[in-house]
């Protein structure tokens, strides 16, 4: 019998196959990404007749790895591995950069290439945490608002699966527009 276990290396996926349960014979792999193209897959022989397979993608979605031993599936191939890519999330828009009370914080998400999660958008400041409205866009886009009515520093914390997409957290600040028309 064979054993698998899956990791996210940042740049690529490992799977470990342990075969000193098989016999003599030879190790092969296939693996097949969201859109149904072909993934390079990389074995390494480590001790002890185990290896370590590493799917060479940092793309989130779903894939399925068929590995085999002496041309048979090994027990409970194909696997489906999920991947999840918060490195491949960006955020942009003029609700991340400094601006003024009463200016509205907008930003957009691009998550297109993560794969599938949770996103979280949280924004905190001088009265704590702040109610961050978001809808969906286009080609997997999320669009967000919030409206800093006070002063200060803000910090905007944006997750994917728990985890900071690249860049966040966040830190701004907000400043009051002087009456005269100038900018403090």
């Amino acid at each position: 019998s064979s054993g698998i276990n899956a990791e996210y290396g940042g740049d690529s996926i490992e799977l470990d196959v342990d075969t000193q349960d098989a016999g003599d014979g030879q190790l092969a792999a296939v693996a097949i990404g969201p859109k149904g193209d072909a993934v390079p897959v990389e074995i390494i022989a480590n001790r002890n007749r185990t290896f370590t397979l590493k799917l060479l993608t940092s793309k989130g979605g779903r894939y399925l790895v068929n590995v085999y031993f002496n041309g048979s599936h090994i027990p409970n191939s194909p696997f489906k591995v999920r991947v999840c890519n918060p490195e491949a999330i960006w955020a942009e828009g003029p609700g991340l950069m400094d601006s003024f009370v009463g200016d509205l914080g907008d930003f957009q998400v691009f998550t297109r290439d993560a794969g599938h999660g949770t996103l979280s958008v949280r924004v905190n400041g001088p009265k704590d945490r702040f109610r961050v409205d978001m809808w969906k866009g286009a080609d997997r886009t999320v669009n967000c608002r919030y409206n800093p009515e006070v002063a200060g520093k803000y910090t905007i914390n944006i997750k994917w699966e728990e985890e900071h997409i690249r860049g966040s957290p966040f830190s701004i600040v907000v400043r009051k527009r002087q009456e005269n028309g100038g900018e403090s």
